[in-house]
């Protein structure tokens, strides 16, 4: 009988330690759950055609919080010289190296369960050249002190 309650109730709190981490890695962020947060730099960002550098070669995806003029100077290398004012705003932002074709599709950021989401989605193309994606936005400091996750996954 004692053996029976001991695994019985094992069983139980794995079952509550899994469920309470699948809740912090991936929060419900749909409905009266998930808040826009607004964008800003838009224009901005597609005219200068930007890309990240002196990151990590290996690694598949590489996300940033980017919160001061140095570490923007030291991560993005763009077409055109940006000014962001890092008083008022941070960044977010990525590469995801996929060993084929792909391209961005859309992003949006979210105010999640006190946290900020930054959700990616990207095209999968019929070619077999690796590639890497990059995406990036800007958002109100405001917002600096919540937790990021990068939600960067395919939409087809």
């Amino acid at each position: 009988m004692k053996t029976i309650f001991k695994t019985m109730s094992g069983l139980f709190l794995l079952t509550v330690l899994i469920g309470s981490c699948q809740n912090e890695i991936n929060p419900d962020c749909e409905g009266d759950n998930a808040h826009q947060v607004e964008s800003f730099y838009i224009d901005e960002f597609e005219s200068a055609s930007c890309g990240l550098q002196n990151i990590g070669g290996n690694e598949k995806e590489t996300n940033l919080v980017i919160t001061t003029q140095a570490d923007f100077e030291k991560y993005f290398t763009c077409s055109e010289q940006l000014t962001i004012d890092f008083d008022e705003y941070f960044i977010l932002a990525g590469m995801y190296r996929h060993q084929q074709c792909a391209e961005f599709d859309s992003q949006q950021v979210l105010l999640c369960n006190n946290r900020i989401v930054y959700k990616v989605r990207m095209l999968e193309q019929i070619c077999q050249a690796p590639i890497a994606v990059f995406y990036s936005t800007v958002i109100e400091k405001k917002h600096n002190a919540l937790p990021v996750e990068f939600d960067v996954q395919f939409k087809n």
